[in-house]
């Protein structure tokens, strides 16, 4: 039975290959070989492969998640000193500024990086939609006076 740092490198390697491909007809020929490479090992180190690629797809939606979390806080940049985050974070959340500063910013807490979770983004999503309606009828109001 083959190590699972063995097959972890030989699963490198394949997505290494794969990162590489350019056209349709390379995935087609990379979908092949693939299925070869897994028909080629025995039971047991199938289900040793299927562990290391669980693990890798996790690691690789955890990277995603980062990416997206350090843009989001890019993309906040822009407006970040124009909005009360107490504000957002008590009516929108019903949570404290620092809880939502946590999340904004990544930060480690008990040694684990917090992030916002799908229905928190929306949250956030929604509220920044909400402040920018209000303040745009407000607007409208004010050029009516």
């Amino acid at each position: 039975m083959a190590s699972y740092e063995k097959l972890n490198n030989e699963l490198e390697q394949m997505k290494a290959k794969f990162m590489a491909l350019s056209s349709e007809e390379e995935e087609r020929e990379f979908r092949k070989e693939m299925e070869a490479f897994v028909a080629s090992k025995p039971t047991e180190d199938r289900e040793v492969l299927a562990k290391v690629f669980i693990d890798g797809a996790t690691r690789a939606c955890e990277q995603a998640e980062k990416v997206y979390d350090d843009t989001l806080r890019a993309y906040l940049d822009g407006i970040y000193e124009s909005i009360s985050w107490s504000y957002v974070a008590r009516h929108y959340f019903g949570k404290s500024r620092s809880w939502l500063s946590q999340r904004i910013n990544g930060l480690k807490i008990r040694n684990k990086e917090v992030q916002f979770t799908a229905d928190e983004k929306k949250i956030l999503l929604n509220a920044l939609l909400d402040l920018s309606n209000n303040i745009k009828c407000t607007a409208l109001v004010i050029e009516h006076l």
